[in-house]
């Protein structure tokens, strides 16, 4: 009967512990787009501002549930960089549409100036942010002057997440059947 109790006790703590890996809470954020932001200003609150070229759009997938703020991984082969520490190949997440503020217009092959903010290793950018093709940025490389180079290296950081995801489920799902072998040797005994 103890040993009942502690299974079940046992049980929903895995279970309340791997759902805290598994699920996020979101930031809820409103966008009003009254003024772009000066070039200055952009340089101070950003956290990486480069141009580059759309190499692939990921959008999530639409099942029976799905929201406007999801979020498009937007694969960028990064040229030129004026602030942030962005490997050749960068990722930045964007909203998918612009009801949610997100940046609708990039399109693959193309080539774009991009404002981004957030954690380095999760960039993200948004419809107010001051996106613009290269052929309509004119005027930001003149203000923004010289760029650097983005370093050799590719970001394995997307990889990471998954791998770590995938681990602590696993460890999850075989220290609930070891619990499972071993309440049933209990039971036969």
């Amino acid at each position: 009967m103890m040993w009942k109790r502690i299974t079940k006790v046992l049980l929903i703590y895995f279970i309340v512990l791997g759902t805290c890996f598994v699920v996020k809470p979101l930031t809820v954020n409103a966008c009003s787009c009254a003024a772009p932001p000066s070039i200055e200003n952009q340089l101070n609150r950003k956290t990486a501002i480069f141009s580059g070229k759309v190499l692939s759009l990921t959008k999530p997938t639409k099942g029976k549930i799905w929201s406007t703020s999801d979020s498009v991984k937007v694969q960028f082969e990064v040229k030129t960089v004026w602030k942030g520490e962005l490997s050749f190949q960068t990722s930045v997440y964007t909203a998918l549409s612009s009801a949610s503020c997100g940046y609708e217009g990039f399109e693959v092959n193309e080539e774009y100036i991009v404002f981004a903010y957030g954690d380095p290793e999760r960039l993200e950018t948004g419809l107010c942010e001051g996106n613009k093709t290269l052929a309509s940025a004119q005027e930001e490389f003149k203000a923004l002057g010289a760029g650097y180079e983005p370093l050799k290296i590719t970001n394995p950081q997307d990889e990471n997440q998954s791998n770590i995801i995938i681990i602590l489920v696993l460890a999850s799902a075989i220290t609930l059947f070891i619990m499972l072998l071993l309440s049933l040797r209990r039971r036969r005994r």
